[in-house]
């Protein structure tokens, strides 16, 4: 892979000591994962759990989740997909990173592997770890979130997520900081970048970036990956960023499952293919995909590798929110309407107006 115009060697923005709190850092995010506090099993499989959620909040559910046939209180991966969905128009809405919701899915996702919820439990659980995960990472946003209650079209109010915050710790035993994909990804390619003399020019360099991280963004809209560890998914994003940017022969790949071997990462010593396909056919249901495939390729800006008919290279600053269906850009709800308002109307409250729901 010869060096591009304006080309550098990117091992030469990183000191020894930089490059050792990489990899120390890494190793402890690596400890985390095995110690299986973050660990999420796959509970829509489930027949039994440790807690119920009306139990713990002392209340009765709705007579229209106590049908016959029960149809309308179990939720599903569609259910958790649109919370995905409705989760990333949110924080763009805010502007807030988009990791806070890999880090909500996390506790989401792990409370309901031991207390049950249905479909009104569920959408008020999703609410709160939304709320908490922006408490953690960005206080500052709390204020611009508490219309969050509102969305809920009068289902519940801040104070049913302050008690279910409560439950939702307790379930957690308060281990609230998941290493997210997102995370493993930029810090495993800073590792990688600071121990390993590759030339690549600075457009090149920031695309594998956001490329990888928005695979892993794909990772969390899908309950496939909920099990797998965010290390792997980080592993299978990166070299599906490299296969698309540059071909799959690229030279980099191999390079890169050696470096996570030296790290002890978990993916580096599996086979990847199966998770890589899938995020790929995430990818292909995108609306990123879509964009790409509307635009002529500029054989002068980048090369960029087609395989299935799937071009890789962001053109927009923001990732899709969803992977089943076209939807609108997050800079289509920047308005001077009522908070509320613009939310509502431009998708925000679907998920709570959902017929399904």
């Amino acid at each position: 892979m010869p060096p591009s115009s304006g080309s550098k060697d990117v091992d030469e923005g990183y000191d020894d000591v930089t490059k050792e709190m990489i990899g120390e850092t890494l190793q402890a995010m690596v400890g985390q994962e095995g110690s299986g506090k973050y660990q999420c099993v796959d509970y829509l499989s489930m027949t039994a759990w440790q807690h119920n959620v009306y139990q713990l909040m002392n209340k009765k559910p709705e007579s229209l989740l106590a049908s016959a046939n029960g149809s309308n209180a179990r939720i599903d991966e569609y259910c958790r997909e649109q919370i995905v969905e409705w989760s990333f128009r949110v924080v763009d809405y805010f502007r807030i990173d988009r990791e806070v919701v890999a880090v909500s899915l996390s506790f989401l996702d792990r409370f309901l592997a031991c207390c049950r919820c249905d479909r009104t439990t569920f959408k008020l659980a999703a609410t709160t770890t939304l709320h908490l995960a922006v408490k953690l990472l960005y206080p500052c946003k709390l204020g611009d979130l508490g219309i969050l209650s509102d969305l809920s079209r009068g289902e519940f109010d801040m104070r049913d997520v302050a008690e279910m915050e409560s439950h939702i710790l307790r379930a957690l035993s308060w281990n609230l900081h998941p290493p997210t994909s997102i995370t493993f990804g930029a810090l495993f390619l800073d590792y990688f970048f600071a121990t390993r003399a590759v030339t690549l020019s600075n457009t090149d360099l920031d695309d594998i970036y956001d490329i990888s991280s928005f695979f892993c963004e794909l990772a969390v809209c899908d309950y496939y990956f909920t099990p797998m560890q965010g290390s792997s998914i980080a592993i299978a994003s990166i070299l599906n960023s490299l296969e698309g940017m540059f071909g799959p022969e690229n030279g980099i790949g191999p390079e890169v499952i050696q470096a996570g071997r030296e790290l002890k990462l978990p993916g580096a010593h599996l086979d990847l293919t199966v998770a890589r396909n899938r995020l790929w056919e995430l990818y292909e249901r995108s609306e990123e995909c879509a964009l790409h495939n509307e635009r002529p390729v500029d054989e002068e800006q980048h090369t960029m590798w087609q395989g299935g008919n799937i071009f890789v290279k962001k053109v927009s600053t923001l990732s899709p929110v969803s992977v089943s269906k076209p939807c609108h850009s997050a800079t289509d709800f920047v308005c001077d309407k009522p908070l509320s308002s613009s939310l509502s109307n431009h998708g925000h409250g679907n998920f709570f107006r959902h017929e399904s729901w």
